[in-house]
């Protein structure tokens, strides 16, 4: 991607040198005509060229065409983690999620509310088990307080269905969006007063193991599972169903006050601890100062309400609070304002409410207008209670060091969790939920990982540890240190998923089982993942290497020049940018770099085709009638000349091929043959203003892409399952991991050649540049059935020389890339291409 945006920058600013260049050509050519009129004739004509290719661009392309592929990009509530997986599936019962696995061989991720932030619900081509619609309560025992549910369900719908039975969820975060299933998985907590992490609320749950197998669990019945699950990301299976203790809801009266932070242990401890009234707490410690915490205690009361809703209305619009928060994060006079001000007066009035109001916050009130450029992300720090006074002004070094824009650090309490295994409160902890804002571009996520890695030193100094569900910056030093336990957490999930197919980026960084995998030396090399939106985007690009071929065929058929259809060229090259564009559009990220240097690229040769198109329309059309049907022996080398480059660019770049030795040899022949003398004059001379032109240009651009970027990867990299290499010219193996092998292909042509020439082998693919899909195009009889199951017909193009044949574009798993081959094969239909992204 780095040499494709620094070729496309040396392209643009060659464009734009260009348009420069015509610019001041005009505003010459004006005053020049004005003063000599003999310069009329040619700066009209040049204007007229330019208009020319300009109408030609503009009216050329497909805008009727309106697909797009399915969006398979899984992302968090932060937009900076987008992830392509292979399939999504929704079930709603645990037979279809069974299903789901045993059809399956591939990796396997699971989401819900999708508010973690740190790939913890997707995995590269996975297959991703969406469970919002796996929703149902299964059961509700009011006597015994207990409800049983599917783990798709939301919190705010469990709260809307047990409100009038007057009960309440025990352990919850903050906001009520989150699904109970993700809520369990990540071991959460909120600001309860007395309680640990939700575990402690957990009467029971039921797992859908790797082997479709439902496991029941709890604290009597496969405990080891029960403490892997809980707290455990996914990693041992999909929940199926989670039975949890409730409580009664009460009403609450909220109480502040602001306490320094060197007195907030010893207040927390005799006001809110020791208080059994309080249900919930939490301190906000006010940045960029550190030095203040205003914490907010709600106490069950029996005075009246001044607040009667039963919940959090679904539809609040919140354009105050959003604008807040992004007023507070434009620097420090907004975070005064906040502290001093803001909070002061919106703390001022009593307030009593239902605790399930309370607890059925939005989190749409912190959502920003666009997450485009600047994205707002949590990290979380547990702190021994005894240490937070030695920590504060740790962290606030490590912020003020790296100039983070906090906006918010809340403080909750947590007694010990001595259950799960990778418990994050293995003694009572205070947690820093920190709030902050961040670019999205690579320079800053860097800075966060960098700012992180240090955090987690000052975290560990303290005897902390971090919460999981966030960037996974740490290494893994760090992460076995504070959580020392994920040694037997990874044991049972071993056990229990012994192909290790329940995965997501945190659990694939620190799982001990995975680090010698192929999955794990794919990482290490260099090249090896490529941009899956490209396999659709470089059709356009090859377009430019068939359509020479298209020439080289039309002339050697014995045809007229001037009759090749240059506009039908310049037409279907744009038809297959607009489709490329269409198709990635809703399924991938803009890849803005990519789509300029097609737009570059075709519109160089818009104004290369279209200036061949108005000559061979007159003056070589004029020639021809001179022509006596018999071609010279500078006429054949002419059809040499093309035939050579088009091979040439198959497997090179255009701008090494060698113009001006074929300029010499055609001024070098001695011509035997009885053709036209003033056909054979015009063929030569055109030939030679051609290439002399593309001569001059290509070592420009030739110039401009060594002095510019580093070589270009040239080979293509596969995960194959089988191949005997001996048997494969061009196949060589660069890793070996039981079943599973790494091997590489020169890219280009050859990479087509290569596997058209493996299609009778034992050779199977699961993925080719780290993507699970690819395009083919094949060229077949417009007549040709061609039915082959997992093949997406993505689009017909036009051959611009046969009526009989066209090219088709296809989308298909790369497993079934070499039976699709064999299909053709069989059928007599030409594969063309297999696009390397």
């Amino acid at each position: 991607m780095k040499r494709l945006k620094l070729l496309t920058l040396f392209l643009l600013r060659k464009l734009l040198a260009l348009l420069t260049a015509i610019f001041t050509y005009l505003k010459r050519g004006f005053k020049c005509i004005n003063r000599k009129k003999r310069y009329a004739i040619p700066f009209y004509s040049f204007m007229g060229y330019v208009l020319f290719v300009f109408i030609l661009v503009k009216t050329s392309g497909d805008s009727s065409f309106k697909r797009t592929l399915e969006n398979k990009r899984i992302n968090d509530v932060t937009s900076i983690n987008s992830i392509q997986v292979n399939k999504v599936v929704k079930p709603h019962t645990n037979k279809e999620i069974i299903k789901a696995i045993q059809t399956t061989s591939g990796p396997i991720s699971i989401g819900g509310g999708k508010y973690s932030m740190g790939g913890q619900t997707s995995y590269e081509n996975s297959l991703h088990i969406d469970t919002r619609e796996f929703n149902r309560i299964i059961a509700l025992d009011t006597v015994k307080k207990q409800v049983t549910v599917q783990p798709g369900i939301t919190w705010r719908d469990l709260q809307e269905a047990i409100d009038p039975y007057n009960l309440s969820v025990k352990i919850m975060q903050t906001y009520a969006n989150f699904t109970v299933g993700g809520s369990v998985s990540v071991n959460c907590h909120g600001r309860y007063v007395g309680h640990g992490p939700i575990v402690s609320s957990v009467i029971a749950l039921k797992l859908i193991a790797a082997d479709g197998k439902i496991i029941s669990a709890s604290r009597e019945e496969n405990v080891d599972v029960f403490k892997a699950v809980i707290g455990g990301y996914g990693g041992l299976g999909v929940i199926a169903e989670v039975t949890l203790q409730l409580v009664d809801n009460v009403k609450v009266e909220r109480q502040t006050e602001l306490v320094k932070p060197k007195d907030y242990a010893a207040f927390f401890r005799k006001n809110i601890l020791n208080d059994a009234d309080v249900i919930f707490q939490n301190g906000d410690l006010y940045p960029p100062a550190f030095d203040v915490i205003n914490s907010v205690a709600w106490k069950r009361t029996d005075k009246k309400l001044t607040d009667t809703a039963r919940f959090t209305p679904r539809d609040e619009n919140y354009w105050l609070e959003r604008n807040l928060v992004e007023f507070v994060s434009w620097g420090d006079f907004g975070k005064w304002m906040r502290s001093s001000v803001l909070d002061p007066l919106y703390y001022s009035s009593d307030k009593v409410t239902w605790r399930n109001k309370e607890a059925s916050y939005n989190v749409n009130e912190l959502e920003p207008k666009s997450r485009e450029e600047q994205t707002y992300v949590l990290q979380e720090y547990f702190i021994p209670v005894a240490n937070i006074g030695s920590f504060i002004p740790k962290m606030k070094a490590v912020f003020e060091k790296y100039d983070v824009n906090v906006i918010n650090v809340s403080l909750r309490h947590a007694y010990p969790d001595k259950e799960t295994f990778l418990t994050w409160a293995p003694e009572e902890v205070f947690a820093f939920v920190i709030y902050y804002k961040q670019g999205t571009d690579i320079t800053s996520k860097e800075e966060v990982r960098e700012w992180t890695i240090e955090m987690t030193d000052a975290i560990l100094s303290e005897k902390g540890a971090w919460y999981l569900p966030y960037q996974p910056h740490a290494t893994t030093a760090q992460f076995e240190k504070a959580y020392p336990n994920s040694v037997k957490y990874f044991e049972v999930k071993n056990t229990l998923d012994p192909s290790h197919r329940f995965t997501n980026k945190l659990l694939d960084k620190y799982n001990p089982y995975a680090r010698n995998t192929s999955a794990k030396e794919r990482e290490r090399i260099k090249g090896y993942y490529r941009a899956e939106e490209q396999t659709i985007l470089t059709v356009p690009e090859w377009y430019l290497v068939f359509n020479p071929k298209e020439y080289a065929d039309y002339l050697e058929a014995g045809n007229n020049p001037s009759d090749f259809p240059f506009y039908a060229s310049i037409n279907e090259y744009w038809k297959l940018y607009d489709r490329s564009m269409k198709l990635v559009s809703q399924a991938y990220p803009e890849n803005e770099e990519y789509k300029t240097m097609l737009q570059v690229i075709g519109i160089s040769v818009t104004m290369e085709y279209a200036g061949k198109l108005l000559y061979e329309n007159t003056i070589g059309r004029a020639f021809g009638w001179f022509s006596n049907g018999t071609a010279s022996d500078e006429e054949k080398t002419i059809i040499e000349a093309q035939r050579a480059y088009s091979d040439f660019i198959y497997d090179t770049a255009w701008y090494e091929f060698e113009f001006m030795p074929w300029v010499n040899k055609i001024w070098t022949i001695s011509d035997t043959s009885d053709a036209s003398l003033l056909r054979k004059w015009e063929r030569k001379l055109f030939f030679t203003f051609e290439f002399t032109l593309k001569a001059g240009y290509s070592k420009l651009i030739e110039w401009g892409a060594k002095s510019s970027y580093e070589a270009p990867v040239e080979e293509i990299y596969l995960t194959v399952v089988k191949v005997a290499p001996v048997q494969i010219n061009g196949i060589k193996v660069i890793k070996e991991q039981q079943q599973n092998k790494i091997v590489s292909i020169p890219r280009w042509g050859t990479f087509t050649k290569t596997l058209l020439q493996a299609a009778d082998s034992d050779l199977i693919i699961s993925e080719i540049g780290g993507n699970d899909e690819i395009a083919v195009s094949v060229l077949a009889s417009k007549s040709a059935d061609i039915n082959f199951d997992h093949a997406d017909k993505l689009y017909v193009s036009e051959l611009v020389t046969s009526q009989q044949k066209h090219r088709i574009v296809y989308l298909l798993p790369v497993s079934d890339l070499m039976a699709f081959i064999r299909y053709g094969q069989n059928m007599g239909i030409e594969v063309e291409h297999i696009y390397d992204y």
